[in-house]
């Protein structure tokens, strides 16, 4: 709003601040709005532009000053700026989605692989014979990565399923933040 006003008072309009610094201010006010900080918790991304795009609208308030009532039908945001954030805001969250579930597809194939060694545990565990014991033991043992162990894997599993869970719920809200923002108007 200060700024609003300092661009009032030199007798600058929308049209005479140049786009590059209408596009700085748009960016930093949505950074400001939608970054966590210690004083403050994290605002969705579709709350934030609603946020914008109330100041794209024109101010409903009665100004005295003759100056400033001139001003007062003009919004402090210009609405071609907003919608290209809008789209930028898009395109990131669709990237941050795809980068997601390329991680999702690597936890399932861990899990996959997981599930072969559970499996093979089970075997051995029914074996009776102490050489089919040892087959299977030595089957999972291939099947291990880097810190795993018959006594962890277990735990490794649950791991996975849980980060799993978050990452899959992560998509979700995501998904339907775009699904919200594509629904704004300016």
């Amino acid at each position: 709003m200060l700024r609003w006003l300092t661009d009032i008072q030199t007798g600058l309009t929308k049209k005479d601040i140049p786009y590059y610094a209408q596009i700085i201010h748009i960016a930093d006010v949505f950074d400001a709005i939608v970054t966590k900080r210690q004083y403050t918790t994290h605002v969705d991304i579709s709350e934030t532009l609603k946020i914008l795009i109330r100041d794209t609208l024109p101010t409903r308030q009665t100004v005295a000053l003759d100056l400033l009532s001139s001003y007062s039908k003009l919004g402090k945001i210009n609405p071609k700026i907003l919608r290209i954030l809008f789209k930028v805001v898009v395109d990131d969250t669709q990237y941050e989605i795809a980068c997601t579930l390329e991680y999702v597809t690597y936890l399932k194939d861990q899990l996959k692989r997981l599930s072969k060694i559970q499996k093979y545990d089970e075997k051995m565990q029914g074996a009776r014979r102490q050489s089919e014991k040892d087959y299977y033991k030595d089957y999972m043992r291939l099947l291990f990565e880097q810190g795993e162990t018959y006594e962890n894997y277990k735990q490794v599993i649950q791991e996975y399923e849980s980060a799993l869970a978050v990452k899959e719920e992560l998509i979700k809200k995501l998904e339907k933040e775009i699904a919200i923002i594509k629904t704004l108007k300016t």
